[in-house]
């Protein structure tokens, strides 16, 4: 094969993988772009583009590596810098992370993507004050979005004290959140000795009558909540936001029926079709969910009298806030919240119980374990 041929077959192989990617056919993309190196070693734009897909793939490692030598072959590439950046911090690398964002936005100091990638690394590692100018800076040029303002008020609020609130995330955010993890999750939660699900089942038994005829799981993520149940209720639906989490809950067998919807829709819909339980459990649900007033209303309306809600926080202690949204992007709740709540709502608090929650980049967070019962009628 001749160099003019070899060159028009990689282009063509090229050509091939860029529509494969933009009709969402990784594979395919991957296959392409691979063939198409072979014929065209070390050339940038190959290199970037297969490390684009290795790393949509999950192959973040090989993405690196790929990103690494285009960015070598062409390092006045900007959007190579860009994505070797969003690798790094992909794999908790921030600071080379923070290194190739870098080298982007001295290319071109208002790259947008860049800068909301740097705002993200910083908040990572700690460095709110940093992280709100690059997120200021970005919507100050028209790059800001409802997630870039809710990062903002996170990190202000970490930085000095931001007493504005958003009351509950974007839209889409935490179910696009959680559908990244849905294929891997319970091996996340392992790493981060997660036991909520096991400490709220145990803290109910305890307390409340048992076993319960009917259960409504909010948030039930894989499904731990209804493995903790077994041999505890007769029927337990499931609910939650990400579909890849509906999956892998009605997979799991622990469930009778999961759909997916907000909290909130699904008590509605709860309520609206008669349907009524005698326990409702939200195993780390609250902190992605913010403002708790309309929860704890439609809970009161699906509960049975007499009926538990049992549910874990992350506590807010520090300061006057009924709630605050952390750098984390996690939300965090007063025990003086709940208890304004649980008195509003027609419930008794039969526990509200500190301990550990999860371990998150290296820290204890420690949290409300509460178990709340309806008044009877």
């Amino acid at each position: 094969m001749n160099l003019t041929t070899q060159h028009h077959q990689a282009r063509a192989l090229f050509e091939q993988g860029i529509q494969a990617y933009e009709s969402g056919q990784l594979t395919q993309a991957e296959t392409c772009f691979a063939k198409a190196l072979e014929l065209a070693p070390d050339r940038p734009s190959v290199l970037m583009n297969l490390g684009v897909v290795k790393a949509a793939l999950g192959h973040t490692t090989q993405a690196i590596d790929l990103l690494l030598r285009s960015a070598e072959h062409e390092p006045e590439a900007i959007e190579t810098w860009v994505h070797l950046g969003a690798a790094y911090a992909e794999t908790g690398q921030f600071p080379m992370a923070l290194e190739a964002l870098d080298r982007a936005l001295d290319l071109q100091p208002q790259t947008l993507i860049a800068l909301r990638h740097k705002a993200s690394v910083l908040r990572e590692l700690g460095r709110w004050n940093e992280s709100a100018q690059c997120l200021k800076l970005l919507h100050q040029h028209g790059g800001g979005d409802d997630f870039t303002r809710y990062m903002l008020d996170a990190v202000l609020h970490a930085e000095i004290g931001w007493a504005q609130v958003p009351p509950a995330p974007p839209a889409g955010y935490v179910a696009n959140l959680f559908d990244r993890y849905a294929d891997d999750f319970s091996s996340h939660l392992s790493q981060l000795d997660y036991r909520a699900p096991d400490i709220l089942v145990k803290a109910a038994m305890d307390c409340l009558s048992n076993p319960w005829p009917n259960v409504l799981d909010l948030g039930c993520g894989t499904g731990l909540v209804g493995q903790c149940l077994k041999g505890n209720s007769l029927r337990v639906d499931g609910v939650d936001l990400s579909p890849g989490m509906v999956s892998r809950a009605l997979e799991s067998g622990h469930y009778s029926r999961v759909w997916q919807a907000d909290i909130h829709d699904a008590m509605e819909q709860a309520y609206l079709a008669g349907d009524r339980y005698d326990l409702i459990v939200s195993a780390d649900v609250f902190i992605y969910v913010g403002a708790l007033e309309r929860a704890f209303q439609l809970a009161t309306r699906v509960l049975r009298a007499g009926g538990g809600l049992a549910f874990s926080l992350e506590e807010w202690a520090e300061g006057p806030e009924e709630y605050v949204l952390r750098p984390s992007l996690r939300y965090a709740h007063s025990l003086a919240y709940i208890q304004r709540l649980a008195s509003d709502h027609g419930f008794q608090i039969l526990r509200a119980d500190r301990d550990l929650l999860r371990h998150d980049h290296g820290k204890d967070i420690v949290g409300l374990f509460c178990i709340l019962q309806k008044n009877p009628k």
